[in-house]
């Protein structure tokens, strides 16, 4: 049996366009002392942690376990007098390995087809 370590990183964005992919493999709320949310993403480099901030939890609401994704840090919003400047993030699923759902119409003209 192999073991591998389980240590993951925490993603530390700096500038505008700095990003990170990966597979969203955990979500946890009301981590540390400001009871924040904590994604964890699996990426080629291994499992890596992402904190939570408003406007990020507002998009990551709408991700789902297992979907790829990317998230971009784009700036900070202008602060308003007395609060800290928000962090503007852009978060982005990858729709590629997604089954399309086609809905064909019935021709005016087919017959009724009784339903159970």
């Amino acid at each position: 049996m192999a073991y591998q370590e389980v240590d993951p990183s925490t993603w530390k964005y700096e500038k505008e366009g700095d990003f990170i992919e990966g597979e969203l493999v955990q979500v946890q709320e009301n981590i540390g002392p400001n009871d924040s949310m904590l994604y964890s993403l699996k990426t080629p480099e291994g499992v890596t942690n992402v904190w939570g901030a408003t406007i990020l939890d507002q998009r990551m609401a709408l991700v789902n376990l297992g979907d790829k994704l990317k998230i971009t840090y784009q700036g900070k919003a202008e602060a308003k007098p007395g609060k800290n400047a928000a962090k503007i993030f852009k978060v982005e699923v990858d729709k590629e390995d997604e089954v399309p759902v086609v809905k064909v119409a019935k021709p005016a003209d087919a017959p009724e087809v009784p339903t159970a």
